[in-house]
């Protein structure tokens, strides 16, 4: 009998202690998972860079000058047309049909200066996209290969953007200011 008490003890010591090292198993998995998970904010990350605030000067200077072309072409056809207009002004209806050819080319003339600043205005805006991807392209490799290199060095297996919505919480660690002292920004 006393034998029987004490092999239902062994047993119940034995599942309390499967219990407890499973228990500290699982703590230690997730301690250990934890510590392999961080964060940044690569926005906050490109704003901080020297070389984004330069890309983004270029930006502004070439957006400037296509401001400025299409400005000057749009008062060159403004006065071109107000000057048209004029002529015509205080015209009788018989002086009119007297020009109805030269009106038609008038008109033809204004469609396709209307085409022109079209094309004009689609081809800024794709000179800008096409200087931000140039510009860009190096500096986002730059930050992205500064997080690679920080994240190995700490052995994180995930870094998580905070700047995208997806994230909804972090309470990992924030390797922003490392990313940095890896660029070398203070």
């Amino acid at each position: 009998m006393i034998n029987q008490v004490n092999n239902k003890i062994r047993i119940k010591m034995k599942k309390i202690t499967l219990v407890f090292l499973l228990t500290a198993f699982v703590g230690a998995f997730q301690f250990a998972q934890a510590q392999n998970i961080a964060h940044v904010n690569s926005m906050e990350l490109l704003s901080l860079m020297p070389e984004k605030k330069a890309a983004d000067d270029q930006l502004k200077t070439l957006a400037d000058q296509k401001k400025a072309e299409i400005k000057k072409q749009e008062d060159s056809f403004s006065s071109k047309y107000e000057k048209i207009q004029k002529d015509l002004q205080g015209k009788s209806q018989a002086d009119l049909e007297k020009m109805k050819d030269q009106l038609q080319k008038y008109e033809e003339d204004f469609q396709k200066d209307q085409q022109s600043l079209v094309a004009l205005r689609e081809e800024a805006a794709k000179a800008l996209d096409k200087k931000q991807a140039d510009l860009y392209e190096p500096i986002m490799k730059k930050a992205q290969d500064a997080i690679d290199s920080v994240a190995k060095s700490k052995g994180y297996l995930y870094v998580f953007d905070t700047s995208q919505p997806s994230l909804l919480y972090a309470e990992g660690p924030n390797i922003l200011n490392d990313v940095k002292a890896k660029l070398g920004i203070k």
